[in-house]
């Protein structure tokens, strides 16, 4: 299901990781993706190891990738180029999702990742997403459709995105559950915050 989402990891004080995806953006889907990652394989030492070889790249950089795999400056792909991009630049498909932190724990090259931080910006495209935050210790869960202003403290404030076709605004993502790194839920434990707060707003 097409559920757009990000997923992001904050470490030394900056996002090493802001992953645009594409698919089940969900809870049931990608956040339980990335909490199963963080409960059987997560392991920080490698982790942040693992993460000083991976950068945000440039234009210039990603798009050769892209030309690598058969692309012109035409702007479209046939599916070949697109397949052949997926199989060699996983970490860039807007396919791999939560897959990515995976990847980044299990490379032996360095990474250049896209950088879609400014995506939860705009909650009305952005549904869900997820922040591993190494700093803090923290897994946090970021919901869309958000039409109030987020509090100065929270993570995503300073994004500012104001299109001025449309007659509601949407502001960016918002804080919706943040667990310890150290005490995280069972995936039926996980779900259910979801669901309790799908009634609260059911009324």
């Amino acid at each position: 299901m097409g559920t757009r989402h990000l997923i992001c990891v904050f470490s030394d004080g900056e996002y090493k990781v802001a992953q645009y995806g594409q698919w089940d953006g969900y809870p049931e889907g990608q956040g339980v993706d990335a909490l199963n990652f963080l409960l059987h394989e997560f392991k920080r030492d490698v982790f942040l190891e693992k993460l000083k070889m991976v950068s945000f790249g440039t234009q210039e950089q990603l798009m050769a990738q892209w030309k690598e795999c058969g692309a012109d400056d035409s702007g479209w792909v046939s599916f070949e180029v697109s397949n052949l991009h997926r199989e060699k630049y996983p970490e860039n498909s807007r396919d791999t999702g939560a897959k990515i932190l995976k990847i980044i724990q299990e490379t032996e090259k360095p990474l250049l990742l896209c950088n879609s931080l400014d995506f939860a910006a705009d909650s009305l495209f952005c549904e869900w997403a997820y922040v591993v935050d190494l700093d803090k210790n923290t897994f946090e869960v970021f919901k869309g459709f958000n039409t109030e202003p987020l509090n100065e403290n929270e993570r995503f404030y300073h994004l500012k995105y104001d299109p001025k076709h449309r007659k509601e605004k949407y502001y960016p993502v918002r804080l919706v559950e943040s667990f310890n790194l150290n005490n995280l839920p069972t995936v039926e434990e996980f779900l259910n915050k979801f669901r309790d707060e799908e009634k609260d707003e059911d009324g």
